[in-house]
């Protein structure tokens, strides 16, 4: 399987992808049976202009989501936008090697793959073969090392009270500020985010941000 090589080390500029200000997080489904309706949503969501999708799932087996991101890899570039694996953690474990770059033949081709806050800590070097790695931070050391593997993007949470994580202590606006400020990746801001926040967050120090229920549209 060919895979586009990564993009250089360069943690000090944002332009070297483009990189939309929102980015969808899927929600999760537990059955293949879901995929046709959450391709329809999905369909709907990249027609009202999204294009940065991360395909979250945490209940799907292997096979499972391979089906699902195949379906959701032919509506994203037909859209022209840009599709970044988040699979169940054990599917990951299947699908990445020691050093998180890709088994040949097994995942399928999309933009990106997303690094749990875990997973960021044990690499050693960016994963390689992805155009676009992301990972999941939540406090100074994890961006500061996401900072020194040269990765695009990161998302910072939660910054406010969050359904998906009702019992994760939110940072606020003043700390997530403070900690955005110290690294040049791009950051979104993940927990509590409505559509209509992309300027306050900007204005704390977000490149842009990051949300399930902002962007997905209802069933």
């Amino acid at each position: 399987m060919s895979r586009a090589s990564a993009v250089a080390n360069d943690a000090s500029s944002p332009a070297r992808i483009p990189l939309p200000r929102q980015l969808l997080v899927t929600p999760d489904i537990a059955s293949r049976t879901q995929i046709a309706t959450f391709a329809s949503q999905l369909a709907q969501a990249l027609a009202r202009g999204t294009r940065l999708v991360q395909l979250r799932n945490r209940s799907l087996d292997a096979d499972g989501y391979r089906a699902l991101a195949e379906s959701a890899l032919a509506l994203t570039h037909a859209a022209g936008a840009q599709l970044i694996l988040n699979p169940p953690h054990d599917v990951a474990d299947l699908w990445l090697d020691a050093t998180n770059g890709v088994h040949a033949g097994t995942v399928p081709l999309a933009d990106g793959w997303h690094l749990t806050s875990a997973r960021l800590m044990a690499c050693h070097e960016r994963p390689a073969g992805w155009k676009v790695v992301s990972a999941a931070c939540h406090d100074a050391a994890q961006l500061a090392h996401a900072t020194r593997l040269g990765l695009d993007l990161v998302t910072l949470s939660p910054v406010l009270a969050t359904a998906t994580h009702p019992d994760a202590t939110p940072l606020g606006w003043p700390a997530f500020t403070a900690l955005a400020t110290q690294t040049s990746l791009p950051v979104f801001a993940l927990g509590g985010m409505r559509a209509d926040m992309l300027t306050s967050a900007r204005h704390a120090g977000a490149y842009g941000i990051a949300a399930i229920r902002a962007f997905w549209p209802s069933a």
